[in-house]
């Protein structure tokens, strides 16, 4: 669960607290579940980034590669897709161009976590090198969850 706050202008709930500025109010928390699943959990580095993320405060939901059952069935109620470090490159790829269309229309974000800085700056999609420090993954988790400004025709 993360914890929310209730921003005194406007009522807005937002995750981020800055006590500098006296317009944010931290004493009415809303809990609003996060939950990231973990694309090729079926490993050793899945069940750890589960017991990681949870201890941080994510709900997580481990999938196997390849799922049982139904795979879009197996995003209800994510946030965020993580893909786990041991999936292979033709093994995301698959995924990513079966599930496009669900991911879209969900508007559920993609993370890769990479093994090298080759594979992470290859597509261009939001990664993050692995092994990671937990801050640095949080903090990536974070800002892949927030909303991206539409641009308008000018």
């Amino acid at each position: 669960m993360a914890t929310w706050h209730i921003c005194l202008v406007g009522f807005v709930a937002h995750n981020l607290v800055q006590k500098e500025l006296s317009i944010w109010r931290t004493g009415v928390p809303i809990s609003v579940g996060t939950t990231i699943a973990i694309w090729g959990g079926n490993s050793v580095a899945g069940r750890a980034l589960e017991a990681l993320l949870q201890g941080v405060g994510y709900d997580t939901r481990l999938i196997e590669d390849p799922p049982e059952g139904n795979p879009e069935k197996c995003l209800d109620g994510v946030r965020l897709l993580l893909l786990a470090p041991t999936l292979s490159t033709e093994s995301r790829e698959t995924l990513l161009a079966e599930m496009g269309g669900t991911l879209e229309s969900r508007d559920i974000p993609v993370l890769t976590l990479s093994t090298g800085l080759k594979e992470a700056l290859g597509d261009g999609r939001p990664s993050i090198l692995w092994p990671c420090r937990i801050e640095d993954l949080t903090k990536k988790i974070e800002a892949s969850l927030l909303p991206i400004p539409k641009v308008g025709n000018a």
